[in-house]
């Protein structure tokens, strides 16, 4: 929509050739002008130094917006209406003020302001028709083409994700199966060993216990050749006795000497051995 306060003050706001662009001239500098979304609700200001302003379409969509221009002498809203969509051209400027700067500005303005300019590319320089439209089905077939694109490297990513998962769930399945074979493996060898370990003990305790019974054995035997070689048995010959009748004839008689050597003194020792020791006493 025409501002005709603006057109008045010299500020001319109209489309180029191909239509995909609005061209702000001025009498006076622009130096500034933002832009207002309708719809978002969002505006975007910029500063701009210049008596001509150009701003690519491509990089607003289907909507309402107002352009407000600044010179010193007033603000000047224009409206503006997107109906169709533009498509965005090759080698396109992502950035909204950087494009309009540089299609603003000459490149000796640009310089002076830091930027660089781009690497030129050989395009046709052949003018559209300025009623020339763009074909609302081949922007359709784009859209839908592209949006299949992203459908399809949405489910590629999610394709390969969903097998690095199963990839990642089977190593950890490999690594629990050979840990836990592991842990019986060694559980396995434990139970061996604690095994071979109390046979040895047990083999010991008996080796132990047959060698102190044998001991024992040893030593029983010792003691009893000790005791026969100390005690030896005497037989004893029964005398009988009848006192009512000494003289009598029926009285066997036993002298001294033949009880000393069939019997032993009451410290168990002969009366012979006795005999030899007191006389080596007396000596």
């Amino acid at each position: 929509m025409e501002n005709v306060n603006a057109t008045k003050a010299g500020l001319v706001h109209v489309l180029n050739r191909t239509g995909d662009t609005i061209i702000l001239k001025s009498s006076k500098e622009i130096f500034r002008f933002s832009f207002l979304y309708h719809t978002q609700k969002e505006s975007v200001l910029m500063d701009l130094g210049s008596k001509e302003a150009k701003i690519p379409l491509h990089h607003f969509e289907v909507g309402r917006y107002t352009v407000v221009a600044y010179r010193e002498d007033a603000v000047y809203p224009i409206s503006l209406n997107r109906i169709e969509v533009i498509l965005k051209p090759e080698n396109a400027i992502a950035d909204l003020e950087e494009d309009i700067l540089r299609a603003s500005l000459s490149e000796d303005e640009q310089r002076k302001r830091n930027i660089k300019p781009r690497v030129k590319k050989e395009r046709d320089t052949r003018l559209a028709n300025v009623n020339s439209r763009p074909d609302r089905s081949k922007i359709e077939a784009e859209e839908r083409e592209k949006r299949e694109r992203i459908k399809r490297e949405s489910e590629e990513r999610a394709k390969k994700e969903r097998a690095l998962a199963e990839a990642n769930k089977e190593r950890l399945a490999r690594e629990k199966a050979d840990r836990e074979k592991a842990q019986i493996e060694a559980n396995r060898r434990a139970i061996k060993e604690r095994a071979l370990a109390e046979a040895r003990q047990k083999e010991e305790r008996e080796r132990a216990l047959a060698e102190a019974e044998k001991r024992k054995a040893e030593e029983a035997a010792i003691a009893e050749r000790e005791k026969k070689n100390t005690v030896k048995d005497i037989d004893k010959k029964e005398v009988k006795y009848n006192i009512s009748d000494i003289d009598n004839g029926g009285l066997d008689k036993q002298s001294r000497e033949e009880y000393r050597k069939e019997n032993l003194r009451p410290n168990g020792k002969k009366y012979d051995e006795a005999l030899e020791e007191e006389k080596k006493n007396k000596q």
